[in-house]
């Protein structure tokens, strides 16, 4: 028996998320997949290399670890001041 005949069972409260390239995932979002992979090797962006050994390394992605990267970055500089006696 081949493995692409091969079944996992699965229940139907898990579900598996897949992975995505670096193109997909730049396009998500909205940078170049150059700027992507570099935020990527530092550890700035969410990343899986295939084979962490490899001295070119292929990436993969899931994009709901990138959303809550988004959710989850603000950057202060653009939000407007608190009020000091912390009305509006």
């Amino acid at each position: 028996m081949s493995a692409s005949h091969l079944s996992v069972p699965v229940s139907p409260s898990q579900t598996f998320e897949r992975f995505v390239d670096a193109e997909t995932a730049a396009a998500f979002l909205g940078i170049t997949r150059r700027t992507l992979l570099q935020k990527a090797r530092v550890g700035r962006i969410p990343g899986h290399p295939l084979d962490p050994a490899a001295k070119k390394r292929e990436w993969r992605f899931k994009l709901s670890e990138l959303d809550r990267l988004l959710s989850s970055e603000v950057n202060s500089r653009l939000q407007p001041p608190e009020p000091a006696n912390g009305r509006i």
